[in-house]
């Protein structure tokens, strides 16, 4: 399994990207109720995040993975890039790359994708608005869906506690 710390080292391609990543982990504050129903998660669950330092996208969906899992230690989050995530894309053309953020989720014996590049909101927003995917793109970079964002993924890991 890797770990947080591997990530950060993935193929890095300037000096700084780890400590971008850092800052905006620092920054985002998690609202008191999803503190307390992370906390509250007695059942393990297992993610597997694929992802890459560099990753502007990458960076704001670590970020809640990362609070995540320090809140509470049932959270496993097992951090590849992807070439030790394409075993998650069996299907995968030659010259076809992987979208990350990628996140996978075990549910029994198997994995089930709940995140491709970008989270159901801001995919929701983007199909919705096409003539503003570029503008949408940097709102959710910059952490303007943060909130939907944080609740959208409490409810999915709460969902895996049933």
């Amino acid at each position: 399994m890797a770990t947080f710390e591997d990530y950060l080292k993935y193929e890095v391609t300037e000096e700084q990207e780890d400590k971008k990543q850092l800052r905006i982990i620092e920054k985002v504050q998690l609202s008191e109720k999803t503190v307390k129903a992370i906390k509250n998660i007695e059942k393990e669950i297992e993610i597997i995040a694929i992802a890459q330092v560099y990753c502007p996208d990458c960076r704001a969906a670590v970020t809640f993975l990362k609070k995540f899992s320090d809140l509470n230690d049932k959270i496993k989050i097992d951090y590849r890039n992807r070439k030790t995530g394409a075993e998650f894309f069996p299907n995968l053309k030659e010259g076809e790359k992987i979208k990350i953020p990628s996140l996978f989720a075990k549910k029994g014996e198997n994995y089930e994708l709940f995140w491709n590049e970008f989270p159901k909101v801001v995919r929701e927003e983007m199909e919705k608005n096409p003539d503003n995917f570029e503008d949408l793109k940097y709102n959710y970079r910059i952490g303007k869906f943060n909130d939907k964002i944080e609740e959208e993924l409490v409810k999915y890991f709460l969902s895996l506690q049933k």
